[in-house]
């Protein structure tokens, strides 16, 4: 699901405790949607339907928080990133002229 923000989503899984409900959540509604369709049972077919819609009320609640967390995910990496281009290359120079 999204491989575009599988960055993301390890991310918010570890530090979103909504999020990671939300994904675990997916997860079993998609587990359960592929046991009753291995059933194949035409009585089933309902129950199949209310999951398939309850499972994308939830991929949309995941995704729009993945839309709302790259932002600030961009902005985290960015400011780890300079952190490191200073301690690589100012920091060293500056502790050289001392």
């Amino acid at each position: 699901m999204f491989p575009e923000y599988r960055d993301q989503i390890a991310d918010l899984r570890a530090n979103d405790r909504n999020f990671s409900r939300l994904y675990d959540k997916h997860c079993a509604l998609d587990q359960q949607v592929e046991q009753l369709v291995a059933r194949k049972s035409n009585d089933l077919q309902l129950e199949i339907e209310q999951l398939k819609k309850q499972k994308l009320a939830v991929k949309e609640q995941i995704y729009a928080m993945l839309v709302n967390a790259a932002p600030t995910m961009a902005l985290k990496q960015y400011k780890n990133y300079m952190d490191q281009e200073w301690r690589e290359t100012a920091a060293p120079m500056a502790y050289r002229t001392a």
